[in-house]
């Protein structure tokens, strides 16, 4: 995609606020073809913002998907001398004591409830998560109807979140010098699942830190170019 390009989506896209029936709300930022051919959800990491995945990603991105970047639904706010800012967080897990103090119930049900009434048409649905987003992202596949692909950026797909085989793929994009999420503990969770007849294709990225940058962006586009429209 060239600059033109990018600007295009960043001027077409819009935030917006989605009512839930359960009486909660996702803000969302959005970029939405005329005539979209599948649906790509963007998952931030903790303290993040969907604004944030939807810059950093979107350009690598076909023109024909609809984007959609929620905020997570529990703020954090960064208290600072002149203004609040807000960072957002999908669940709240204590790696101490290896329990939730909220686990992910809550947010699979708004996003389920946002997708199907983003998607009447049914279109396929592809799911890229980053970091918290990324720990995520599988179990959203499960409960989103019409889910094709999950990628994770920087997170672990944990054996015990896949109690039946998917029936979308798996790709796992990772940083070898990603210090918050170790690599090898990410492989070690991949080899569980292959044992259990579950295939997740590994992109080690040599220079890679706990981030997203143009190679983990670029890496993304490849892997939907692969899939191609027929599997679309």
């Amino acid at each position: 995609m060239n600059r033109n390009s990018l600007v295009k989506i960043l001027q077409e896209s819009q935030e917006k606020i989605w009512d839930l029936t359960s009486n909660w709300q996702l803000r969302t930022v959005e970029s939405k073809p005329s005539h979209p051919k599948a649906i790509t959800l963007l998952l931030h990491g903790y303290n993040e913002r969907g604004l944030r995945i939807f810059r950093k990603l979107s350009k690598y991105l076909p023109e024909d998907h609809y984007i959609i970047a929620p905020d997570a639904p529990f703020p954090l706010p960064r208290v600072k001398s002149d203004r609040v800012d807000f960072g957002y967080a999908w669940y709240f897990y204590d790696p101490f004591t290896k329990s939730y103090q909220v686990d992910q119930k809550l947010v699979l049900g708004l996003l389920s409830e946002l997708i199907f009434q983003a998607n009447p048409e049914g279109l396929p649905v592809n799911i890229i998560g980053f970091s918290q987003g990324g720990y995520l992202a599988p179990l959203v596949g499960y409960s989103v109807d019409k889910t094709q692909h999950v990628i994770g950026v920087g997170c672990e797909f944990r054996t015990r979140f896949f109690a039946t085989a998917p029936e979308f793929t798996l790709d796992a994009i990772h940083g070898a010098m990603d210090t918050i999420v170790s690599p090898e503990n990410s492989q070690t969770e991949i080899a569980l699942l292959k044992d259990l007849g579950i295939e997740v294709s590994w992109h080690l990225l040599p220079e890679l830190k706990h981030e997203l940058n143009a190679e983990v962006g670029l890496t993304i586009k490849n892997i939907l170019e692969q899939y191609g429209e027929g599997s679309l």
